[in-house]
């Protein structure tokens, strides 16, 4: 009895796209089809988002620095305040870009674990690492474009729409990587907001508690020199 083989599958591997392709295509064609293409990448990892939203935080920062030196530098009296100037930005271009890059990977984990858990929580159904990676493909590049319009007099007010935008784009990332409907999807991204805007709150009024003896003694001793 003999066997008949069929010819080896061809069908090709599936392509992944650049970053680049992947950033434009996040801010430039904002849908759940969009964001459900990068959940199906087969690089759509965890480290890639990191490394992503690290490598935008770094280059967003120095250019805010540089962009700085180049707005600032009319305000200052003199070649020494503006040499003293150019330094001291340095120094924080040096020292303040890693931590901000780092700060930023830390905001990334934060965020998409507890988005996660709610996703959860409410029937979604995608991973951690397809939602970090979806939400990177938008953070990164509004990162880069907030930090230059940021540091631009003038024009840095647009950030406040761009923020708005982000959010929006948070609960398109959300609605594609769980599966869900837009009620779910907005729930998880809002109750996130709602939890951080909470816990500043919490920070801030325990800091005017531990600091309410003290800003008494200032006011009395305004009060009692008027």
């Amino acid at each position: 009895m003999s066997q008949e083989f069929g010819p080896p599958s061809t069908s090709p591997p599936v392509s992944s796209p650049s970053w680049s392709e992947v950033w434009i295509s996040a801010l430039t064609r904002p849908s759940v089809a969009t964001f459900e293409g990068f959940v199906q990448d087969p690089n759509a990892t965890d480290r890639r988002a990191y490394t992503w939203v690290f490598v935008s935080a770094l280059i967003g920062f120095a250019i805010s620095a540089l962009l700085g030196i180049v707005f600032g530098t009319g305000t200052a009296e003199g070649p020494e305040a503006t040499g003293v100037m150019v330094g001291s930005s340095l120094t924080c271009l040096i020292c303040g870009a890693p931590i901000s890059a780092l700060l930023s990977v830390l905001g990334l984990v934060i965020i998409g674990g507890i988005t996660q858990l709610i996703a959860g929580a409410l029937g979604g159904t995608g991973t951690y690492s397809e939602l970090v990676h979806a939400f990177a493909a938008y953070m990164a590049p509004l990162t880069l474009i907030t930090s230059v319009l940021g540091a631009i007099p003038y024009i840095n007010f647009l950030t406040i729409p761009l923020g708005i935008y982000g959010i929006v784009l948070n609960v398109i990332a959300v609605r594609a990587v769980h599966q869900f409907g837009w009620g779910k999807a907005i729930a998880s991204s809002v109750l996130i907001l709602v939890g951080i805007l909470v816990l500043v709150a919490c920070v801030v009024i325990g800091i005017l508690l531990l600091l309410g003896p003290v800003i008494g003694n200032v006011f009395s001793n305004i009060v009692e020199n008027i």
